[in-house]
């Protein structure tokens, strides 16, 4: 009896909380407030008479059958549910036109009605154009270290324009210099010629003039080793139209120098104390405000290049008098700006390579960067910094599709405005994709005004979405209540028991409701909305809201702390077909492995595919990807065509025998794919796991199987038959000598019973006999 009474008590508190749960989710005190809550899809009646909360979950007043709002609740017509629409009211081909220039991204602009929390799904198609126009602005460090760089470009100008021709028609050349800011202690301006920036010519299609220019540039030099390149990076993008930048072109900079660069602060030592202006200041092509605004901090430089969308080279040379390369320095700046790269500038065809190499890599490959409020929270289903490059590279002629998701997170706050915009484009182009977004923060019925009318709202108000709205001066439910009212009928609604204190002493009781500080809600102020997990000083993980001291998760997250990440993608091995190999789980976005059947451990590996016989089934699975990567070992794409997001993070490299043989892939787990049609050989590779990334090592070379050597087979076999016949003879000689020493023995025990003495043989003779010789001392007589 007692389990039964026990069980049903907990099925009571469950059924409680439940109820409680969903009470809190949906319980908010206006139109607005409730359609902007999207978790629970809150819906709001606006109906006159409706007892208890307008604002309901719209699964607990739906009916199953006909997915309608229970009329017993509200009638429909006075319901506000604000339904997610998407519409797509640009998407030019791309073989069109836009505002003259050729298209390379579609759609161009999608239209969405949504509630926050709503996930928005959308996909940019990206192709590149024929003939894009192509601006490449070469600022160059003209110290006198730079000399022979800067006769590398004289006689290199004419072949830069012709192999550029090759991949557009659209070309166009300039050309900027830059030393140090004139002035005291880094220049003497007596002895030495400098300049922060000057534009030497702008961008054309003229080659003679631009050969001719070069010819003519004059060089420079300062004291300290540092000099300005960002302060004439920075003018060479600003200044639009004195440079002569398309709108619709590619933009290339190439910052050519042999020595670091000054930034934010160095500027003060020569008086120059402003911050950057981010803006042009050129007059008669020379930068005016070099002794008066400081040097760029590389944050700003990042700002400009990203909006702007330049693509910045860092061309850097080896110092012809210390013969030291700021490799380090230069690389960790192009870290820093979007874009932005590093590249070593030596002698010979090196100037043109290095701008071949960015004009391929900005036409053949795609990187979705986007600007959008902050309350709007956007995912692209790409990530062009791994190896391989994932949703990134462009085959010639061909088309890309990027997948994205944005969501918003809330309504904006403080901002009636409830229309913004999300812009998409690659990064380096104009082209973009428009998301105009129309947040559902307000209900229509809250835009209206009604009049006053006597015995409705207490003369102080009127209704609005069913409820009053009262006259400033005026509040409570009823608008009965003024800024005087001091009622104790009042105080006592804003109590939760009659000893706590008023509004949990968390605000202020009026006309009994209360008004709770910041950071605090619920009827009493009884709920801290910063007491949800906060690691890393992130309410909620930053992936949720906390209200009314419970966090409420994002789209596609879940658990009290929101830290549970529902989307399986990451359980997924690189190349698999199931979430953890098909030997454990996927919880909260991480594999949990299963138990291995008849043994008492678990499968281990991120993606459960470490054991013994994993490895085989896992080799299988690879072996075809690998052999097509041997075949076309100089054009991975093909092996990765139609292939989805099985080869998003693979990375192949080849490797000699010694080398993958080497302690560097000790780790990794040996496979091998037999070739039918090259007589048994087979192909040898290793794959191992570097964080979530397959990487796949293969042998550069077939590995042939043994073949049999008949003379070392005979001489083995000879070689065997003379090893046991010699050991025949040795084992027989000692077994002879040892039945040989037991014979002995033997007879010298049978001996020494019948009385001889076997120390001396009776049948020996001695050898000596004494003769005398008769005439020795004449004893002879005759």
């Amino acid at each position: 009896m007692n389990i039964l009474m026990r069980f049903r008590n907990n099925i009571f508190l469950i059924l409680l909380i439940s109820f409680i749960n969903t009470a809190r989710s949906c319980k908010f005190d206006t139109c607005g407030e409730c359609i902007s809550y999207a978790e629970d899809h809150c819906v709001w009646c606006a109906q006159d008479g409706i007892t208890g909360s307008r604002c309901r979950s719209f699964k607990s007043v739906s009916e199953n059958t006909t997915k309608q709002v229970d009329p017993n609740w509200c009638k429909p017509k006075y319901i506000h549910n604000p339904l997610f629409h998407k519409e797509t009211t640009e998407d030019k081909d791309f073989a069109e036109s836009k505002n003259g220039t050729q298209v390379q991204i579609k759609p161009q602009v999608i239209k969405v009605k949504v509630r926050p929390g709503e996930p928005v799904d959308f996909t940019i198609n990206f192709k590149p154009a024929k003939d894009y126009p192509l601006d490449v602005y070469y600022l160059m460090d003209i110290s006198y270290t730079m000399q022979t760089k800067v006769d590398d470009l004289k006689r290199q100008a004419q072949k830069i324009y012709k192999d550029l021709s090759a991949y557009t028609n659209n070309v166009r050349l300039g050309i900027g210099s830059f030393v140090e800011k004139p002035g005291f202690p880094y220049v003497d301006p007596i002895v030495h010629k400098s300049h922060a920036f000057k534009n030497h010519i702008p961008l054309t299609d003229d080659m003679k003039l631009f050969i001719s220019t070069i010819e003519h540039i004059e060089f420079g030099s300062n004291f300290d080793d540092r000099e300005a390149g960002l302060d004439g990076l920075m003018q060479a993008m600003k200044c639009r139209d004195e440079i002569k930048w398309r709108d619709n072109a590619r933009r290339i900079i190439i910052l050519s120098t042999d020595a670091p660069y000054h930034s934010a602060g160095d500027g003060k030592i020569v008086g120059a104390i402003k911050p950057h202006d981010m803006l042009c200041h050129l007059k008669d092509n020379m930068y005016t405000e070099a002794l008066t605004l400081d040097y760029p901090s590389v944050s700003q430089i990042n700002k400009v290049a990203t909006d702007e969308n330049f693509k910045i080279i860092f061309a850097i040379a080896v110092n012809s008098q210390t013969n030291v390369i700021p490799e380090t320095e230069y690389k960790n700046l192009a870290k820093q700006i979007t874009g932005a790269t590093f590249a070593r500038l030596e002698g010979g065809d090196s100037v043109i390579q290095i701008i071949k190499e960015a004009y391929e890599e900005m036409a053949n490959t795609v990187h979705i960067k986007y600007k959008a409020p902050p309350f709007v929270n956007v995912t692209i289903d790409q990530d062009c910094n791994s190896l391989p490059k994932r949703h990134c590279e462009v085959g010639h002629k061909q088309s890309l599709s990027i997948n994205g998701t944005l969501v918003v997170k809330s309504c904006p706050k403080a901002n009636k405005n409830t229309k913004y915009t999300v812009t998409l484009n690659p990064y380096g182009l104009r082209d973009n994709l428009a998301i105009e977004l129309d947040i559902a923060c307000k209900c229509s019925c809250e835009q209206e005004t009604g009049s006053i009318v006597p015995g409705i709202c207490h003369g102080s108000g009127f209704i609005q979405c069913g409820i009053c709205k009262c006259q400033p001066g005026s509040y409570g439910n009823d608008c009965r209540c003024n800024g005087t009212s001091t009622d104790q009928r009042d105080m006592e609604k804003c109590k939760m028991s009659s000893a706590a204190k008023l509004c949990s002493g968390r605000g202020i009781c009026k006309c009994g409701q209360c008004e709770c500080q910041d950071g605090f809600s619920g009827d009493f102020c009884e709920f801290d909305d910063n007491s949800c997990p906060k690691p890393n000083n992130q309410l909620c993980f930053g992936h949720g809201r906390c209200i009314r001291g419970q966090c409420k998760c994002d789209v596609g997250y879940s658990e009290k702390d929101c830290s549970c990440k529902n989307d399986d993608k990451d359980c997924y091995a690189p190349y698999a077909t199931e979430a953890c190999s098909g030997r454990g789980k996927c919880i909260c976005g991480a594999c949990v492995c299963d138990k291995i059947k008849d043994k008492n451990e678990t499968y281990s590996g991120v993606f459960c595919d470490s054991c013994e016989e994993c490895a085989a089934a896992r080799c299988k699975e690879l072996e075809n990807y690998t052999y097509c990567n041997y075949i076309h070992r100089d054009n991975k794409a093909i092996c990765d065509r139609d292939q989805g997001s099985k080869i998003s993070n693979i990375i192949v490299e080849f490797m000699n025998k010694t080398e993958i043989n080497g302690p560097k892939l000790y780790m990794a787990t040996w496979c091998k794919k037999e070739l039918e049609s090259k007589n048994g050989s087979f192909i040898l590779f290793k794959y191992r796991y570097v964080n979530h990334d397959l990487k796949i090592t293969i042998q550069d070379e077939l590995e042939s199987p043994p073949k049999a050597n008949i003379w070392i087979a005979a001489g083995s076999a000879i070689g065997l038959v003379l090893l046991i016949g010699i050991l025949t003879v040795i084992i027989w000689k000692i077994l002879v000598d040892l039945h040989d020493k037991k014979e002995f023995k033997k007879f010298q025990d049978e001996a020494l019973a019948a009385g001889y003495d076997v120390s001396q043989n009776p049948l020996y003779q001695d050898p000596s006999i004494n003769f005398s010789n008769p005439v020795y001392n004449n004893q002879c007589t005759t």
